[in-house]
């Protein structure tokens, strides 16, 4: 038996004609004239697929005129429907360039080893910072660390709270990043969670070794985790191999050398070891120059815009 040959219904004259007034106001339409240009789709192509252009056209109406990622009204903020041609017309999913910007400034990210980052410091550099209205002493110091990080030299900053100490260690690891090399961000309260909790199963020494061997070692807040003796121990032996390796090894503190020693002298549990806080303080300071950051809270003026 004969099959039956499958055939399209032909269009009615109405059909036909509101197929052609749409092509007609497309062609007419600037958006979709650029896209054509850019694209090189050829004018036969949109007579065809008229209805994916019109589609086309509804779904990037939203992005004219806008001025900003944080204004985006698509479905998926940064992301719009495409079109390309290679032959045949296709639909895609396309980064705005307001998306494919911040894409390119987040990309140094996929460079860290261990990142404790926050977002809002996962993109500052050190060219960004505020100044106005700084002393001498900050300003100093802001371009005394950033010397050290392009010469990859050691720093340990120290001061009160809020005075800036995380967020120039962070410029300093992202530029680190952004030089295609590997740093490590490391909040030490949370990594000494980490270590207690991974301790047993041996999961805790791929950090520790990643720790060991980055380009640059941040260890934030130090001074503020539960001393034990397992971190006293561990953290010693990242120490010690970079200082044998002259590695660059950043420390931000609220504590000086001298109440950093007395800090990791007793334990959590009471237990004191005199010396091997003396090692450990050694090692930090072959390791990095003491700054002193001082003054009122900066974090405000650490705040960037969207």
């Amino acid at each position: 038996m004969q099959k039956a040959e499958f055939r399209m219904p032909e269009k009615t004259e109405e059909e036909l004609q509101e197929n052609q007034q749409l092509i007609e106001l497309l062609k007419k339409d600037p958006a979709v004239q650029k896209l054509l240009a850019k694209e090189e789709i050829p004018e036969s192509v949109l007579e065809e697929r008229a209805y994916t252009f019109k589609r086309w056209r509804k779904e990037v109406t939203p992005c004219l005129g806008c001025k900003a990622l944080s204004e985006c009204r698509q479905k998926q903020k940064g992301y719009r429907m495409g079109l390309f041609y290679d032959g045949l017309l296709q639909e895609t999913m396309q980064a705005c360039p307001y998306e494919r910007e911040a894409e390119a400034k987040r990309a140094h990210l996929s460079n860290y080893l261990i990142s404790d980052l926050g977002e809002e410091l996962a993109c500052v550099r050190f060219r960004e910072i505020r100044m106005s209205g700084e002393s001498k002493e900050y300003t100093d110091a802001v371009l005394r660390v950033s010397n050290a990080c392009e010469n990859h030299q050691g720093i340990y900053l120290y001061g009160p709270m809020g005075t800036g100490k995380t967020y120039l260690a962070a410029c300093a690891a992202n530029y680190i990043a952004s030089s295609d090399e590997r740093p490590a961000f490391v909040h030490v309260p949370s990594w000494a969670d980490r270590l207690n909790a991974t301790y047993y199963t041996g999961e805790f020494r791929t950090e520790v070794s990643r720790m060991k061997f980055a380009d640059l070692l941040v260890l934030d807040d130090i001074g503020s985790e539960e001393v034990t003796d397992r971190l006293r121990s561990v953290l010693l032996s990242v120490l010690d191999v970079r200082m044998q390796n002259h590695r660059m090894t950043w420390f931000t503190s609220n504590e000086d050398f001298e109440s950093l020693k007395d800090h990791f002298t007793i334990s959590s549990k009471g237990n004191e070891n005199v010396l091997e806080s003396e090692r450990i303080m050694e090692r930090i300071r072959v390791l990095a120059e003491p700054v002193l950051l001082s003054g009122s809270d900066r974090r405000h003026l650490h705040q960037t815009d969207e």
